[in-house]
Parts: structure tokens; sequence; C-alpha cells
């Protein structure tokens, strides 16, 4: 099955549950925590997915599905945070994603830590 194509963000957002717009938003802040320069960071589709880039490189796809919040790809652990890779364990789904649960309610540090992450190996 084909991932549905959006026209634009807003439209992804308005097609989600509840749920699942909150999963985002919460994203999005942590997004804006880690790099508080919104001229530096942008929200835009890359393999049909919302996606943060960073002075124009890509960082990090995320996904608000039904039942879960998605992240892609699943980084490695940075030196500054060796535990990650060990601490997204439970998260792991297939070869390179991370599946947050909105039963029980998302952790928010993890969740900035994978961003962290990816903020590292992109941009150093």
């Amino acid at each position: 099955m084909a991932m549905q194509k959006f026209a634009s963000i807003a439209d992804y957002d308005a097609s989600r549950t509840p749920e699942a717009l909150a999963a985002l938003d919460t994203v999005r802040a942590l997004i804006a925590d880690l790099v508080p320069d919104a001229a530096e960071r942008e929200e835009r589709f890359s393999y049909d997915l919302p996606t943060l880039f960073v002075r124009g490189k890509r960082i990090v796809h995320y996904a608000g599905w039904a039942e879960h919040l998605a992240l892609y790809p699943v980084p490695e652990s940075p030196p500054d945070d060796p535990n990650l890779r060990e601490d997204l364990a439970p998260f792991i789904k297939g070869k390179g994603t991370l599946h947050f649960p909105y039963a029980g309610g998302l952790p928010s540090p993890l969740i900035s830590r994978v961003i962290s992450a990816h903020l590292t190996r992109a941009l150093g």
C-alpha cells in the first residue's frame, strides 16, 4: 500500500488523529528546544514523511500513526550518549524504525535524545 501524499504539512496534520497530532506537537516542541533558531530549521516532506532539516541537512523523519509516533531512522549511540541504543531497544521495530505507543504517554526525554543524536551525526 502506497503512502498518501500531502500537499503541505498542514494537510498532513489535519489528517491525523488527536493523539497523533499531540505527539507531533511534542516532537516539534522538542525540536524547537534543541534548535532554538527558527531560521536554521525547516519542516518539509522527505520520503513522504514530515522531516526536520537543519541548515539544509536532513535530520530525522517522524510520523503520527493511529497507535504510535514513529521516528526514522534509529540512530547510533553518539559518544556523549553511549547508552542510547540500549535504551531504545524496546522501541525498535524493523530495521530502522522507532515506535513510541501513545498509550502511557511519550518518553519525551528519550525522544529528545534521539533527535540530539541525529543532530550530532548530521552537524557534528
